[in-house]
């Protein structure tokens, strides 16, 4: 990505921009929750099992070095199994960290993002030996934060190994002439205070890092006015595809409506700008319903369908105006209409009754 187009990408991201980001297992993390959960798992296992993995390391050196006389390697049976004995005893005192700190790791993880499978993250990507970009990132606002971030922990971390050095300094000379076993809990006090100053740190780093880490997040998906366009466009299609479609459906309700013009009992027009067809027989029940209503060219249509069919034209500008802005095709009238419709469909009964009489 160009430098032009960093800084052309003013616009948040979309929601499914940022769908898309966590699909492709691109996601807000902060490096100080993990951090923050392995000291906690490190302080947690020495400070419970420090002295227990000490006396169980201590009892096996004991055990080796009591019996090096009697430890023949002369060939590689013997060497396994001087392996054996040291790896089931070093394994009994490994398997707990490990387990500690994958819990760590697996908690820290899901407590920041779900846990969503993305194969994408585990193939292999050669443009990501691109030094060009390694660079980049180095140099980064990210990169620039978690360098400060490194910096003030190194300072921390040797601030606080000083004062706890010097803190226990006269015990550890005292303990070294009087009691030498005293070392080992001496070292194993010293280490939990190292980490839980460490992981203090940790947890105030974590309380600004994890809002800083959201922030970056959306400030990289950022996008320009035009991908927001083109998003737009390939969620709802293309607008000339769309204006095509619609003018499609439009053209055929409009010729589905005005072949039901014919079965209209009245029209009412405006005279020319407006017309309304209506349909009421009263075996069908109901109220007078609205076959067809057009504007202009259509109304026009509808008019000169009812002239050839002979179905009654009734000029009503305000009537046909409102029928034509509150109800729409295939709908009956409103309560509000049928005094006007009425009075209509009386007078042209009338005027059928008294063709009916002069005929006879």
């Amino acid at each position: 990505m160009s430098e032009q187009d960093q800084h052309s990408r003013t616009e948040e991201a979309t929601d499914k921009r940022l769908t898309d980001a966590r699909g492709d297992g691109n996601v807000p993390t902060s490096r100080e929750v993990p951090n923050f959960a392995y000291l906690l798992a490190s302080l947690l296992v020495i400070a419970v099992l420090g002295q227990a993995f000490a006396y169980h390391l201590s009892s096996m050196l004991v055990g080796l070095l009591s019996n090096v006389g009697s430890i023949h390697l002369e060939n590689g049976g013997d060497v396994m199994l001087l392996f054996d004995v040291v790896g089931s005893n070093a394994a009994t005192v490994t398997a707990p960290i490990i387990l500690a700190f994958a819990a760590a790791g697996v908690i820290a993880s899901v407590l920041q993002n779900p846990p969503v499978p993305v194969f994408k993250r585990v193939m292999p990507d050669i443009s990501r030996l691109s030094p060009s970009k390694g660079l980049k990132r180095i140099f980064s606002l990210s990169g620039f934060v978690e360098f400060l971030k490194l910096t003030l922990r190194l300072i921390i971390v040797a601030i606080t190994s000083v004062a706890i050095l010097m803190y226990m300094w006269h015990d550890f000379t005292n303990s070294i002439w009087n009691d030498p076993t005293a070392v080992l809990a001496l070292s194993q006090k010293s280490v939990v205070a190292l980490l839980t100053a460490l992981a203090l740190l940790s947890f105030t780093l974590l309380i600004f890092d994890l809002p800083v880490a959201h922030v970056l997040w959306r400030r990289s998906l950022r996008m320009a006015p035009q991908e927001i366009k083109d998003e737009r466009r390939q969620m709802e299609g293309d607008p000339h595809m769309k204006a095509r479609r619609r003018s499609i459906a439009r053209s055929r309700v409009r010729r589905r409506m005005l072949k039901d013009v014919p079965r209209a009992t009245v029209v009412i027009a405006n005279p020319t700008h407006f017309s309304v067809a209506l349909r009421y027989v009263r075996s069908e029940g109901g109220a007078p319903r609205i076959v067809a209503k057009g504007q202009d060219l259509i109304a026009l249509s509808i008019r000169r369908i009812a002239e050839e069919n002979g179905i009654p034209i009734i000029e009503d500008k305000a009537l046909a105006r409102s029928l034509y802005a509150k109800v729409e095709v295939d709908q009956m009238i409103p309560v509000e209409f049928y005094r006007a419709i009425a009075e209509i469909l009386i007078r042209l009964q009338a005027r059928r009754n008294r063709r009916s009489q002069v005929r006879a």
